[in-house]
């Protein structure tokens, strides 16, 4: 026996199909907007690693290393207000990614492997001018997000390696699997 449905019921279907689509619509928009999110938070990482990778950069990072190994706090304090300044431009910047880093706005394990490492290393040779500034201007939260996100990176740069050497393990024993030797 065939039943025949009533408009009603017809009327029942279509609104159950709208339904769906509706509910589709809004899970694909979502998905996009999760995929627009990633894309950039990772193209920003890539916009910085441009930055610190330009050659004016690169020059600018190497002489605040040497300042710091080479100067006190005291002699930095002496200096004019844009000779500091000056100094700081690599502390700042550092400062800026960090501040977007800890609040999920970069790709944290793609700016962990790239940027990770300008962090620790300038991090490293900072100690000085963070406490120093700290004291003296009363400022306990002076370059905190860089020193937030240089206790981070390097853990997230191991676990990203692993992850990395595991994912190369498995390729190549599937291939094993799947192309026996002769």
């Amino acid at each position: 026996m065939v039943a025949v449905l009533s408009l009603n019921g017809w009327g029942d279907i279509a609104q159950f199909v709208i339904a769906v689509g509706g509910v589709g619509a809004l899970i694909g928009v979502y998905l996009q907007l999760r995929l627009g999110h990633a894309t950039s938070r990772r193209a920003r990482v890539y916009d910085y690693a441009d930055c610190f990778n330009k050659r004016e950069m690169l020059r600018a990072s190497a002489e605040y290393v040497e300042y710091w190994k080479s100067h006190t706090f005291a002699e930095f304090d002496a200096m004019s207000l844009a000779d500091q300044l000056e100094h700081l431009m690599m502390a700042n910047l550092i400062e800026e990614v960090a501040f977007l880093y800890n609040r999920n706005l970069l790709d944290r394990d793609v700016a962990a492997d790239i940027l990770g490492a300008y962090v620790e290393r300038l991090w490293g040779v900072s100690g000085s001018l963070v406490t120093e500034v700290r004291a003296k201007e009363g400022r306990p939260t002076f370059f905190s997000e860089w020193e937030e996100m240089q206790a981070d990176t390097p853990g997230r740069s191991d676990r990203n390696l692993r992850e990395r050497h595991r994912r190369v393990a498995r390729r190549k024993y599937l291939r094993s699997l799947l192309d026996p030797p002769h």
